[in-house]
């Protein structure tokens, strides 16, 4: 038992650092060379930590490195998977050189090549939940089958089998609810409540990574027009609507490069990476001419006009995104200062 404790708690600990190892990419998309490098070595150092809380019966070793292999399917690349598997198979090889390591090595190598095969067939055909009890019964085989082949009496070796299929299934499930009530948790964080976009924090957060990467980056203010006027005339709950639609209008027009953030009441940020500066002007542009043309609405079904100012910088060199940033919101108080509904490029300093 308190074997079984300190593997799902081992278990509990590797998913939350899967999910911080995993921010910034999707299930089985990929990452740059560091995260995919940083996962394997979290992943083999969990998978020696099981090992080491392992049962052994008859030369068998019986821990929940399955439910590690079966959730790195689910949520990492398969270069992961695959490289952990193998790198684990080989360990575990080495640390008991006999006829059960030949097997365990013979069944990691299968494993680390059918898996992510698996996970990438049943990827999108069921809920995430029938995938990761279909990928923990393929991980728990080899050991199911080694155990009715190798331990000698037969009732022992049922009995184990019964144990590992009630603890797989159990132990997915609880850990499944954890990694759902997790991403619940990472995303209130970093998203605003009210339109969904990223917030202020996550703006902030994501500038810094942004200034790491060196790349071109064009950062933008905006802000509504006379929104306070909008406010006193058709109510607090017309101005989250109409901040809500606003919202709608961004996603909209967003392009792959473009990132929007909610910074303020009624003040967004706008990253733009890799993309030029007449680019980047020219879709900010379109931007404000698409909400000025938009008819927006409040709580009462009345019409709203919107109009928005924008305050736009270019990255310099030697600059930090700090100022560049400070440079975009001055360019918006000129924007708001000469009329309004406009567009203002930042000069640099």
């Amino acid at each position: 038992m308190v074997n079984i404790l300190a593997n799902v708690g081992i278990m509990l600990m590797a998913v939350y650092f899967y999910l911080r190892t995993r921010t910034g990419w999707h299930d089985q998309d990929g990452g740059n060379k560091a995260d995919i490098i940083n996962s394997i070595l979290l992943e083999v150092l969990v998978g020696i930590i099981l090992m080491s809380f392992s049962t052994v019966v008859e030369g068998l070793r019986y821990d929940l490195r399955f439910l590690l292999f079966c959730f790195s399917a689910k949520y990492l690349d398969w270069r992961v998977t695959s490289s952990s598997i193998l790198i684990m198979a080989l360990f575990r090889f080495f640390w008991g050189f006999d006829q059960v390591a030949w097997l365990n090595l013979l069944a990691g190598i299968i494993l680390a090549v059918t898996l992510p095969l698996l996970a990438a067939f049943i990827r999108n055909k069921w809920n995430n939940l029938l995938q990761l009890f279909i990928l923990v019964s393929f991980c728990m085989w080899p050991t199911i089958l080694l155990s009715n082949l190798l331990i000698s009496d037969r009732s022992q070796a049922i009995q184990i089998s019964l144990v590992m299929i009630v603890v797989g299934y159990g132990s997915v499930y609880i850990v499944y609810h954890f990694i759902f009530d997790l991403c619940y948790l990472i995303i209130s964080a970093s998203t605003d409540h009210l339109t969904g976009l990223k917030n202020v924090r996550t703006f902030h957060k994501e500038l810094a990574a942004v200034e790491q990467r060196r790349k071109s980056v064009t950062l933008a203010v905006i802000d509504i027009d006379y929104f306070k006027d909008y406010n006193d005339c058709f109510g607090h709950d017309s101005g989250d609507a109409t901040l809500k639609q606003l919202a709608d209008v961004l996603n909209s027009e967003t392009i792959a490069e473009a990132t929007f953030y909610r910074i303020g009441g009624e003040e967004f940020a706008l990253i733009l990476e890799n993309t030029q500066p007449t680019d980047a002007e020219k879709f900010v542009r379109h931007l404000q001419q698409t909400v000025e043309e938009k008819v927006f609405f409040a709580t009462s079904g009345d019409p709203i006009a919107l109009t928005i100012s924008a305050g736009v910088a270019h990255h310099r060199n030697n600059e930090s995104l700090k100022k560049t940033f400070k440079r975009a919101d001055n360019a918006l108080y000129q924007a708001k200062r000469s009329g309004r509904n406009k567009v203002m490029i930042a000069l640099p300093h």
